[in-house]
């Protein structure tokens, strides 16, 4: 399929808007506030952005909602003609639950991997997933990947070997203090991200794209799933202790969302 101008948009707000995300969260990560201790230090809150993020996915429920009710009120037919409204509306929401589980632990991974690492670095090793994407695509969905999609595939790679080793062998220039260790457990955790991204990916090819869920109500339901795991489990984390480099938080623990809400006050 030949792609249009439609097609080249998406792709390119995706690039656009992705680079903004990471940029954006790692601008949030470096600005210093005072913490439940009195003291300044880094908002380095990386599962209470994740919650933040599916929040957001969240909103795209309530999107959904009201474009339905409006299209609705039209009484037209027009709910079923629109892009954003159209499909099967009445699903079995849980087949979105184990798809949301991966996207909740790849992007708590990805904030934490971003935390120890350069946000270029960042940015580019989450193109690995084009990779594991294929890869399992062939194994579990019967894809057949083409010459051309290959050669696609080891040009990422080529890059993902320079980037990495530009990771380990350069010099730390930017001010932001990053010792070797703490770099390449950054990027493994973002690889290993991207590997369970993958597995989102090909599990809702295969189980979810057949259902022809309109996409607000399917991201949208994955940010209802994730909120609430993921909010559950900030009651957890809030007593488990680790220390640096995987925690600059007051009380030393894996995330303390009461000291991220004074952050943010």
């Amino acid at each position: 399929m030949a792609w249009t101008r439609y097609h080249f948009l998406l792709a390119g707000l995706m690039v656009t808007t992705g680079s903004i995300n990471t940029l954006t969260t790692k601008w949030a990560d470096r600005i210093e506030s005072i913490n439940r201790d009195g003291e300044l230090r880094q908002f380095d809150h990386p599962f209470v952005q994740a919650l933040s993020m599916f929040f957001g996915e969240i909103l795209c429920l309530v999107a959904f909602n009201v474009l339905y009710k409006v299209y609705s009120k039209r009484a037209d037919g027009s709910e079923d003609a629109n892009k954003f409204t159209k499909g099967n509306r009445s699903f079995n929401r849980f087949l979105l639950f184990i798809p949301a589980m991966c996207d909740m632990t790849a992007t708590s991974l990805m904030y934490i991997g971003l935390n120890l690492t350069y946000a270029a670095s960042f940015q580019m090793l989450r193109g690995s997933v084009i990779i594991f994407v294929a890869l399992l695509s062939v194994g579990f969905l019967e894809k057949v990947i083409k010459r051309q999609q290959w050669t696609g595939i080891f040009l990422v790679i080529i890059g993902l070997v320079v980037v990495a080793l530009a990771d380990v062998m350069s010099k730390d220039t930017s001010g932001e203090d990053f010792g070797r260790n703490s770099i390449i457990t950054g990027d493994l955790l973002i690889v290993l991200a991207q590997i369970i991204t993958s597995v989102q990916m090909v599990i809702e090819e295969k189980f979810v794209h057949a259902q022809d869920i309109p996409p607000l109500q399917a991201v949208g339901w994955e940010g209802v799933f994730g909120f609430i795991v993921l909010g559950l489990l900030h009651i957890p984390f809030y007593f488990i202790y680790v220390g640096p480099p995987f925690s600059n938080n007051a009380r030393g623990v894996l995330e303390d969302i009461i000291d991220a809400f004074i952050q943010i006050g």
